[in-house]
């Protein structure tokens, strides 16, 4: 009863917090001292954990955690499934919750920073002075340059909540999504009662995450699940891998120089739309090698359309969808344009390069989440960056332990010699592991890899291998496998001689490598 109370009252501070636009009063901490030991930029899930941690390790530091707005996110562990394996949870928490003494919270955007002085200038004008600063400012999403209200960008939890508010309205009937990514399957598995044009871009669906027959599997066990709430019908290729993939695109809108910072979507964030009427049917037209090139509002032609629609999307082929209501779903770029031109190197995808203790190229700025981009020794044999919330909480308290001691933090294991996710599409659940789509083995011969599949009607399981040691693992549905894949892909074993006995369900890999 009393985790019940302690709670709701969580839950009132959070909805209060959400009606005051006005920064939280300046407490005596920030009157006396403007200079941190350690600074944090971002309230997501990344610059929280950071700060967080940082005040645990230097607890007679002083921690400064700028954020525009007060609800901030973190991360809960709903199970522990391996050694190096959490299902997690994103949950917002009102800043007043958190109980760390040495933690100095600024409601403020950051607008400026001078690494030479070591000092940033907030959006209010305020100079904040730092030992060591942490950039954990996310990623904003691509925005198609078209300006409609019936066109929504769906990233964080502000265009979450447009979104739910769109749908609410009784007379949406038909809405075209845009993208291919997580997010994009998620809002596919929760429509109900409206018709859906899903325009993807790549010859399956879930191409960002999931290989073509996993793809495949998802999508089918879909339809079963469904059957006779849901009509799925497929044009522009079969979703077998098809066909070539669409590069053309619509105008992407650049990210503002001044980013709000907005906190990126947690895993359950799809339950806050509206209940749907049970009574409409719901159709899924997946629109196979096509992309959105841009959104015209009424009163342009309608070609081969019998009635009038609100807003017409544009696919590359030169098709036109009437709709009620469009959702883009088609990734991020790292905040970054607001750092000084060029003084930080920056990788192709517009993130900060980082150092393998997560440090820019500036001296004592360090970056974590989705503004920084891992690559060459910061990568393990079997990890490869995604941007997850999984890897923001794993990158920033990472940073945190360099910032305060790099010598310490050499010798910590915090997972990035292996990847692993988990997470759940089409209300599967779907277990990622190492290199499981042969991620950066692409130069390797073909000879020397070899994959197994095990298939039922409820779960699937492929394994890939490399001259007989097994790198990755997809697992969908209850396997039990996860955490004897996840050990031989670190021991290093050589199964060559197994073959695809290894997947038969008759033996017990469990015993069988112990």
């Amino acid at each position: 009863q009393g985790g019940q109370q302690d709670a709701a009252a969580v839950g009132r501070e959070v909805d209060r917090a959400r009606r005051d636009p006005h920064p939280i009063p300046v407490t005596p901490a920030m009157a006396m001292a403007e200079r941190f030991d350690y600074v944090v930029v971002g309230g997501g899930v990344a610059g929280t954990c950071c700060a967080r941690l940082l005040c645990t390790k230097a607890p007679k530091a002083t921690v400064c955690l700028v954020s525009p707005t007060e609800i901030l996110k973190t991360i809960k562990v709903v199970q522990r499934v391996t050694d190096n394996m959490d299902e997690l949870t994103v949950i917002e928490q009102p800043v007043a919750s958190f109980d760390d003494a040495n933690l100095t919270f600024v409601k403020d955007h950051v607008k400026s920073l001078d690494s030479d002085a070591k000092r940033l200038e907030l959006g209010s004008g305020r100079i904040v002075e730092y030992g060591k600063v942490s950039l954990c400012t996310g990623a904003s999403p691509r925005v198609h340059l078209v300006d409609s209200s019936r066109v929504l960008t769906v990233r964080d939890t502000d265009s979450a909540e447009r979104l739910s508010e769109a749908l609410a309205r009784a007379s949406t009937r038909r809405v075209v999504v845009a993208g291919n990514g997580a997010i994009a399957l998620e809002v596919v598995n929760k429509l109900r009662g409206v018709e859906i044009v899903w325009v993807v871009k790549h010859a399956h669906v879930g191409d960002s995450l999931l290989d073509v027959d996993v793809s495949l599997h998802l999508l089918e066990q879909f339809e079963r699940q469904n059957k006779g709430k849901v009509v799925v019908t497929r044009r522009g290729g079969d979703g077998h891998g098809s066909g070539p993939s669409e590069e053309k695109e619509a105008e992407i809108r650049a990210p503002s120089a001044a980013p709000g910072f907005a906190h990126a979507l947690g895993p359950k964030w799809t339950q806050s739309f509206p209940s749907f009427d049970a009574t409409r049917g719901t159709k899924l037209d997946v629109v196979y090698n096509r992309s959105l090139v841009n959104v015209v509002e009424e009163g342009e032609s309608q070609e081969g359309e019998g009635e009038n629609w609100p807003v017409t999307a544009i696919l590359s082929d030169g098709e036109r969808v009437g709709a009620d209501l469009v959702i883009s779903c088609i990734g991020v770029s790292p905040n970054t344009t607001w750092l000084p031109e060029g003084k930080f190197d920056l990788a192709e995808d517009g993130g900060l390069r980082v150092s393998p203790s997560m440090e820019t190229s500036v001296k004592d700025v360090y970056a974590a989440g989705d503004v920084c981009t891992l690559e060459g020794d910061v990568l393990g044999p079997q990890f490869f960056q995604i941007r997850l919330w999984s890897q923001a909480r794993m990158t920033a308290e990472f940073a945190a332990h360099c910032m305060v001691d790099s010598a310490e933090a050499e010798l910590l294991d915090l997972g990035f010699d292996l990847f692993t996710h988990v997470t759940h599409f089409f209300g599967q659940k779907v277990i990622l592991i190492g290199l499981y789509d042969g991620q950066g083995l692409e130069d390797e011969p073909d000879e020397c890899k070899v994959s197994y599949t095990r298939q039922t009607a409820d779960t699937f399981v492929r394994v890939l291998l490399l001259r007989g040691r097994l790198q990755g693992a997809v697992l969908v549905g209850d396997t039990d496998l996860e955490e004897v894949l996840e050990n031989l892909i670190l021991s290093g074993i050589d199964l060559s001689r197994y073959g695809p006995e290894m997947l038969d369900p008759e033996v017990d890999l469990e015993d069988y490598f112990d």
